[in-house]
């Protein structure tokens, strides 16, 4: 009876190693799981400050009251300084449409004073890094040429 009750203990031991064993393997997928989770959370909230970034550089161009060819760079301070950018303004040449013939002369000339044959563009670019990646944001958007 000793040697019975022996081998149920043995049983019961074996039992709790494979246990914990299973445990401890489900505990490690669960962190990782948990890990990607806060990564992926983190790089969402990185994108929409990227965005709101990204409109506020985009709003300080296009409110200048006259746009000319440039760009330039820069640095966000503050809670933002992982945040770097980088802005261009370039001229889109846009060729002038074919008028059918029998167009009314009046909206012709109403047509051709409004056409100007180029647009402005803005360019936005917002760069940052997290966890040793580097991650960007891009943003164009056309201006009139009056402009």
């Amino acid at each position: 009876m000793k040697t019975r009750l022996h081998i149920n203990a043995g049983y019961i031991f074996f039992e709790t190693v494979v246990a914990m064993a299973l445990l401890s393997i489900s505990m490690v997928a669960i962190h990782a799981a948990m890990r990607q989770g806060i990564l992926a959370r983190g790089q969402a909230q990185d994108y929409t400050v990227a965005r709101f970034l990204l409109e506020k550089v985009m709003a300080e161009k296009e409110l200048q009251p006259e746009m000319v060819e440039d760009s330039g760079r820069g640095r966000f301070s503050g809670e933002y300084e992982r945040f770097s950018y980088e802005w261009e303004i370039t001229k889109i040449e846009i060729p002038h449409p074919e008028i059918p013939p029998n167009f009314p002369p009046d909206q012709l000339k109403a047509i051709e004073d409004l056409f100007r044959g180029y647009m402005g563009k803005i360019s936005v670019k917002i760069s940052w890094s997290r966890a040793g990646h580097d991650f960007e944001a891009v943003g164009e958007t056309l201006i009139p040429p009056g402009q």
